[in-house]
């Protein structure tokens, strides 16, 4: 189990002025510019217009690291949280340990066009909100579909509105996109580094297992099963129960970049 106990992040609001911001605050777009928020024109309220900037969405996710009220949890226990996961197949195993950390991820997931006329990934941004408290409550299966439902209605919701929405107002960290240690390629990171005050509360993954969405796979993005390689924040990280997050099934070679909001829950173990 990492060593960033759930006691360390704590912080008041006080503490967290002038602190940088995540390490690599790589948004999943290649220019990874950051300023202002989204500016209007939204289109369908699922996909976040190509007119939007590049620099106005990374505020809107990084931005709620100044706002979120961060509560102590150190009552929020995690030792019996297991997750629910498909029958019938192996990429996904439950660890037998209990997880470190329980989030709900809100954001989006960037596609480029490629040349065969469909959206390739370029990464993904999301604000990721302590849940462990709620996985007692009676409509914690539910909670992913309800914070999307929000997150969903307008172009003006942000994160922070969503989590306290549906009772979770403490921000844990971010998730993005880097470039991969390796210098080809991008690889997804998951970054405490501001609400534990601790530079190596994050961990970088790579993808060891992967499963299409159980109940919308056209719609949903697939579930993953990652292992970190750089970090101290987890060894392994699970992405399950996404809602969204899909692109249309064609594009235009050379249309903009496009950003489809998603929800998911992320497991750190």
């Amino acid at each position: 189990m990492p060593e960033f106990g759930r006691q360390r992040l704590c912080k008041t609001g006080n503490e967290l002025h002038g602190v940088r911001p995540p390490r690599f605050p790589y948004t999943g777009f290649p220019d990874n510019p950051l300023v202002a928020l989204l500016e209007a024109d939204p289109g369908p309220p699922n996909i976040i217009s190509p007119m939007v900037t590049l620099k106005s969405l990374s505020l809107l996710f990084l931005a709620p690291v100044a706002l979120a009220s961060f509560i102590n949890p150190g009552s929020c226990d995690t030792s019996k949280a297991t997750m629910d996961l498909p029958a019938g197949q192996t990429a996904l195993v439950n660890p037998t340990f209990p997880p470190s950390f329980v989030t709900l991820g809100v954001g989006v997931q960037n596609y480029t066009c490629s040349n065969t006329s469909v959206y390739t990934s370029v990464g993904a941004v999301a604000s990721l909100f302590d849940i462990s408290c709620l996985l007692n409550n009676f409509n914690f299966d539910s909670i992913q579909t309800r914070a999307f439902a929000f997150w969903n209605e307008s172009s003006q919701v942000t994160p922070l509105n969503v989590a306290n929405d549906v009772g979770a107002p403490l921000m844990l960290g971010q998730h993005y996109f880097i470039t991969n240690p390796s210098g080809t390629g991008l690889s997804p990171e998951w970054d405490f580094t501001v609400s534990t005050g601790a530079s190596d509360a994050f961990v970088i993954g790579v993808k060891v297992g992967d499963i299409p969405d159980p109940s919308d796979p056209i719609v949903n993005i697939d579930w993953l099963s990652l292992n970190g390689v750089e970090g101290d924040l987890a060894t392994q990280i699970f992405r399950i129960n996404t809602v969204g997050g899909q692109p249309p099934s064609s594009c235009v070679p050379g249309s903009a970049l496009l950003s489809v909001k998603y929800v998911s829950l992320y497991y750190l173990y």
